[in-house]
């Protein structure tokens, strides 16, 4: 029931004073008004409690509720009488409080519950209500008040200031949303039970208007990249260069700034930007200056087009940011240590980051094919998240295989190795490595290569990525090469047979694919391996059944005695790296990462190794050079830069009207935060069962037309494919837990199948059967996901075009991560996002205040990453995995080679002997770890690093010796352990106890 009621505006007269003023009205007429919406309505009556005098009231027996008759002489025996029945009392009042600032008032107007406590009302003038009966709260409470005076809008200091964004609101809520409207002189301010705003989606741009104003298509289709790539790419630098004179002129800045008053502040900001948009065109122009001059940057590029071409589904172009964005690398692909800086993709989720450098991967491939380049791995690309590169892996080895099929038909390059995929995860996914089924080897764990679970363990593809054959790939163990296949039975398939896919980390070291697909974590393998040293270019040999080893001694399948081959001329090594997500390189794994990926350049560069290349992509970054310099010690590059205006760059115009995404902020009352997330997946459910069986419902309540057959179908279609999914998202694996164990929420579903769980503990196998039955829903209802509860993990990586809305429960306290986790849903179709404010959390309720805005304001409120790798705590923690990796990949094949019987240098043994024979010293221990994890040798700044490292380094000279033993391994030595992943970042507590 909806109730209106207005406040004499002369009772809430103030007089503005310089001390808080505070005043309460209206409490006799809302009391009034709640006490005539108490009163029954006509032919009802009020509940009437057991008599509580005597005689007292009874229960009611069976024979009681024969029919009506019984029954009303049941209540007139045992019940109060209807007229003596005194309704529940609600009472509340309005409360102004003023507050003055400088130069303005700030007023709070708030609706207060004065309502007397439950204990203290009675039924009948004596006996109080039973706390079951009342209930107090007041519910959708809406207050609206009008003023001609003029508003002070609120600043918020969350908000980064820029040019581009009005940061203020006009007014903030109390426990809820407030909107604004003006006309002419009157402000109206309303409070709303839930907050909404929505984005708008945003288009690669199609065309552009030249210097004779008119419009031209930008053409960047892969028929005309492949036919004239030079003069392609020039007429899409020149539009670019056109657009930002345009667009960046004083004319254009001039008008900007009369239209949105900025501050000589912001127009040296805006005049800044402007001369960054101009070097963006001439970083782009370079690249398209190697085209010109370059023919096997020119070949290497076309060649990449093809592939892409060959292996792209319902597209025919690149978005031309893609494409800018490549062609601006180029110079670093090619002299990479005269182009050190990294280059970041910086574009919004679901834009096309993934398929930019997939771009700049290919051409880097066929680059190195043209130049010399026979074998070995040459891109490694590594995601935080282990979804991430789980997800990414089908896209890369779609690619990677269409560019194998593009090699082997071109007699330049189709002698050496076959371009391959690895996926480089580690044993939690896939196992390091198989060994013969033997008890008495401490090594294996039970995994028989035999076995057809341990097959499946292995399996990191679905389906064979060039023919798409609806059936799975074949997983299978062949033990003359010893190696786990996938194999494609489709005869017709132009890669049928066995595909150059490994997923085992040891058929990974033994065949070098020319791709690698991981995670960041892996990086700990170069203090952890020898056999990395395939990676960075140093094979030692090749066995022809078994593959490369790094051994001098034997082949790395034991215990085969093959003679081996020497390695042939143009074996590579790891010349581009790709770090997706970036953002997500932060804190402690940040500065693990920086340091080991310092600790890798300077060993690969020390083996004689070109420098790398290293590109990066984010959706969300904010202090993105300072974190490039602690990750990589380099400068950073982020492409594209901003347009003048929010969301218009050369790259990409948004359209108004068009919806991207809805979001929804509602603050549950009286119930928690999951059970809130609870109704709102019974609503879904009621609303997509509406879509299927009663469309015409829906089509009414959406004002479309219930008679139209077209509409129905379209509606029904949407219940059915786009609206289907609810994804819940879960901040707290408990909050998830309590989520999918609700019995509501489980009467939702007919089968387990129904509900997909993705989260960290997640098993591969059941995400990507999970995936596969998003993409590819079932025709039985009991096999479709209906609901995907999930954490974090989906954030990054997830894409599945399908989904439409989702639940977030609570409040990131990071902006990246809603950004990140909404982008999940209204990729292809409009989205909803309901987000349900944690009513226990403050900070939840601060951001309800002015959640539109803070969802219109999302990209500013991105915090800068934390990462610190001048930690000395932190060096000190990976020193002893930089001597583990100065030891492994350097020094331990001349000390194998140098003399008879030597065993490698992980062997405690063997260091006592190198250091006492002097190949290993104290000068050289510290040289590398200085150098490897890029401590200055003069910097003050570093005095305590170098000292740290000094004193390490003595300490393991003083003690290894004398602990070394026959068969001790001495990383087991090592104090601290060698991390086995960059999230190792606390030294390991061992508890000992009597079992």
């Amino acid at each position: 029931m909806w109730t209106k009621v207005a406040i004499d505006p002369v009772a809430l007269h103030l007089t503005l004073a310089d001390q808080r003023s505070v005043v309460r009205v209206g409490e006799r007429e809302l009391s009034a008004v709640l006490r005539s919406a108490s009163r029954p309505p006509a032919g009802g009556t009020l509940f009437r409690p057991r008599r509580a005098t005597a005689p007292a009231g009874s229960l009611p027996r069976d024979h009681d509720l024969i029919d009506e008759t019984t029954w009303s002489r049941y209540a007139a025996e045992n019940l109060v009488d209807s007229a003596d029945v005194m309704p529940p009392e609600h009472r509340a009042a309005i409360q102004v409080e003023v507050t003055p600032h400088e130069g303005c008032f700030e007023i709070l107007v708030a609706v207060v519950n004065t309502t007397p406590a439950p204990d203290t009302q009675t039924y009948d003038g004596v006996h109080p209500y039973d706390h079951g009966f009342v209930d107090t709260q007041l519910y959708e409470v809406k207050l609206t008040t009008n003023t001609d005076a003029a508003i002070v809008p609120y600043e918020l200091e969350q908000v980064a200031k820029s040019y581009r964004y009005e940061r203020t609101v006009p007014a903030l809520g109390h426990a809820s949303p407030v909107t604004t409207v003006r006309s002419g002189g009157t402000t109206t301010l309303s409070t709303q039970f839930a907050a909404t705003e929505r984005t708008w989606r945003s288009y690669p741009r199609e065309s552009t208007t030249n210097s004779m104003g008119v419009q031209v298509p930008i053409d960047t289709s892969f028929d005309s990249l492949i036919a004239d790539p030079v003069g392609t790419v020039d007429t899409l630098v020149a539009a670019h260069e056109t657009w930002v004179e345009q667009s960046w002129s004083t004319a254009a800045l001039d008008e900007l700034q009369a239209r949105l008053g900025w501050t000589t502040d912001a127009r040296r900001e805006a005049e800044q930007d402007a001369e960054a948009a101009r070097e963006e065109v001439e970083w782009v122009r370079a690249g398209l200056e190697l085209l010109r001059t370059n023919k096997a940057v020119l070949d290497a590029f076309v060649a990449a087009n093809k592939v892409v071409q060959a292996a792209a589904d319902d597209y025919d172009a690149w978005r031309s940011f893609q494409v800018a964005w490549i062609v601006g690398c180029l110079p670093g692909m090619v002299d990479p240590a005269a182009h050190k800086k990294v280059n970041i993709v910086w574009f919004a989720t679901g834009g096309g980051k993934s398929e930019a450098y997939l771009g700049l991967m290919l051409t880097t491939l066929f680059y190195g094919r043209y130049t010399g380049v026979t074998a070995g791995t040459q891109v490694w690309a590594r995601f935080p998240l282990r979804l991430l590169a789980l997800q990414q892996t089908e896209r890369f080895a779609s690619m990677v295989l269409q560019a194998e099929l593009v090699r082997r038909n071109d007699p330049r390059i189709a002698a050496g190795d076959p371009f391959g995929l690895g996926y480089y995860v580690g044993g939690g996914n896939t196992p390091n490595q198989l060994y013969r089924p033997d008890p008495n080897n401490p090594f294996y764990r039970g995994q028989d290569p035999r076995d057809p679970k341990t097959a499946e363990a292995c399996r990191i593809l679905e389906r064979c990525p060039v023919c798409k054959d609806p059936r799975p790939l074949e997983i299978r163990f062949d033990e003359p090469t010893w190696t786990m296949q996938h194999v494609c039975r489709n005869a017709d398939c132009a890669m049928k047979g066995v595909l150059p896919v490994w997923g085992v980390d040891d058929d990974v070291y033994r065949h070098a694919p020319a791709v690698l697909v991981g995670t960041v974590d892996k990086l700990a393998q170069l203090g952890q391996k020898p056999a990395f040293q395939i990676l960075l270019g140093r094979a030692h040999s090749r066995c022809p059944k078994h593959g490369y080893t790094s051994s001098p001694l034997w082949c790395s399948v034991y215990p085969c005695r093959e003679n081996r081959e020497p390695i042939p001329d143009g074996f590579g090594h790891v010349r581009l790296e790709i770090a997706d997500e970036l953002h997500l390189l932060d804190e402690s794994l940040g500065a693990l990462d920086g340091m080991y990926e310092t600790l890798l350049q300077t060993i690969s560069e020390h083996l004689g190794n070109a420098s790398v290349q290293i590109v990066g992509a984010t959706a969300t970054i904010e202090g993105y050079k300072n974190q490039v310099k602690h990750l990589y010690q380099r400068d950073a590059h982020r492409f594209p830069v901003n347009g003048p205006v929010v969301g218009e760059t050369f790259w990409s115009t948004t359209r108004e009207g068009d919806p991207l995404r809805r979001y929804v902020g509602l603050r549950p009352r009286v119930a928690t935060m999951v059970t809130a997330t609870r109704e709102v997946a019974l609503a879904h459910a009621a609303w997509v069962t509406d879509m299927l069986n009663a469309p015409e419902t829906i089509a009414a309540e959406a004002g479309l037309d219930p008679t139209d057959p077209s509409t129905l179908t379209e509606i029904k279609n949407a219940g059915h494919e786009l609206y289907e999914v609810l994804v819940a998202y879960c901040l707290r694996n408990e909050d998830l837990t309590s989520f999918t164990r609700d019995p509501h929420v489980r009467d939702l579903i007919t089968s387990q199948a129904n509900l997909a769980i993705i989260n960290g503990d997640a098993a591969p196998s059941d995400i990507r059967a999970a995936v596969q039955r998003l993409i590819t829903p079932p025709s039985e209802d009991t096999r479709r996901v209906k609901i995907i509860a999930a954490t974090k993990a989906i954030g990054h990586g997830f894409d599945v075009a399908r989904l439409g809305v989702m639940a977030v429960m609570g409040t990131p306290t990071q902006a990246a991560e809603i950004i990140q986790a909404s982008a999940r849903v209204g990729r292809r179709h409009p989205g909803l996002v309901i987000n349900i404010i944690n009513p226990t959390r403050d900070r939840d309720a601060s951001v309800f205040r002015y959640y539109a805005t803070w969802i219109r304001y999302l990209d500013r409120l991105v915090h800068k990453v934390p990462v610190n790798r001048e930690s000395v705590p932190v060096l000190k923690r990976v020193l002893s995995g930089g001597l583990m990796a100065w030891l492994l990949q350097v020094h331990d094949r001349a000390w194998m080679t140098g003399a008879p019987r030597r065993k490698s240098l992980a062997q405690s043994t063997a260091f006592r002997d190198a250091t006492r024979a002097a190949f290993i010293d104290r000068a050289t221990l510290i040289d590398n770890l200085t150098r490897g994890f890029g401590i200055s040798p003069t910097s003050v700044y570093h005095h305590m690093h170098r000292e740290a490292i000094a004193a390490w380094v003595d300490d393991q000279l003083a003690a290894l010796p004398l602990r070394a033993e026959a068969d001790k391994r001495l990383p087991d030595l090592l104090q601290p352990p060698v991390p086995r992943s960059l999230r190792d970042v606390e030294e390991p507590i061992v508890i000992y106890g009597d079992v």
